[in-house]
């Protein structure tokens, strides 16, 4: 069964930290896409021998659901030498691609525990700003979304996390590894999650970013004894490609 396919054109191309860059594709054939938030979606980016090129970014809309969306906004960060960042850090609105989607299984469940951790660093944080409508009619979870970053400067969509984490069941750990600043924590997301002292008996982890963090965690989650069905990870790796 072939892959969905969507001819799409970007929209818009901004700058939203100093290496982090927000796309907006709007999608032309078909018109509209439908969507689990958590999912993500894969452009195509022509062929090397004869075998196609293709790189996969989290969706990061934020709606009340992804059904018939009419666009797709991610975030990319530039690689040094990657030649898909080049390209779309460079990409100029109105320029065309293809993509296919979506993907991925980091979606929230029908049924969630007492408290859900959502961990992820970098642009790792995308697929948990298109829960968020999703986590304010959740009441009944405890959520806590960790951002981690190397710097302040290097974060993105506070706004909108801050904003949600106002609600009773909701809070929103931003974890520094280098820096100190007042409302941020200071060390890893990972030091942070041990503080919190994940319980299998009553959470659920999702994971998303680094490998090593990913990898990391979910170690030490399983030392805690939570089972593969309460631990969903999706690692980001980079390519020079």
């Amino acid at each position: 069964m072939p892959l969905p396919s969507f001819q799409v054109h970007l929209e818009t191309n901004e700058p939203i930290t100093p290496n982090t860059r927000k796309l907006v594709f709007r999608l032309d054939d078909p018109k509209t896409i439908t969507y689990k938030p958590g999912q993500f979606v894969s452009f195509m980016l022509g062929t090397e021998d004869d075998r196609p090129i293709k790189r996969s970014y989290s969706i990061a809309n934020m709606e009340t659901n992804g059904e018939n969306t009419t666009y797709i906004e991610f975030v990319i960060s530039y690689v040094d030498g990657g030649k898909a960042s080049e390209l779309f850090f460079n990409a100029e609105p109105g320029m065309e691609m293809e993509m296919t989607g979506p993907f991925g299984l980091l979606c929230l469940t029908d049924e969630l525990p007492d408290r859900v951790f959502l961990v992820g660093t970098g642009t790792g944080v995308a697929p948990y700003r298109s829960m968020i409508e999703q986590i304010k009619s959740r009441t009944d979870t405890e959520f806590h979304i960790l951002f981690g970053a190397q710097f302040l400067k290097d974060m993105f969509y506070l706004d909108d996390f801050k904003a949600v984490a106002l609600l009773d069941h909701v809070h929103f750990h931003p974890c520094l590894s280098r820096e100190e600043k007042p409302g941020c924590v200071a060390g890893y997301v990972q030091n942070k999650l041990k503080e919190l002292e994940p319980n299998p008996e009553t959470d659920m982890a999702y994971l998303c970013g680094n490998p090593n963090m990913v990898d990391e965690v979910f170690e030490m989650l399983k030392e805690k004894e939570f089972g593969v069905k309460q631990v969903k990870r999706e690692k980001y790796v980079f390519s020079r490609f």
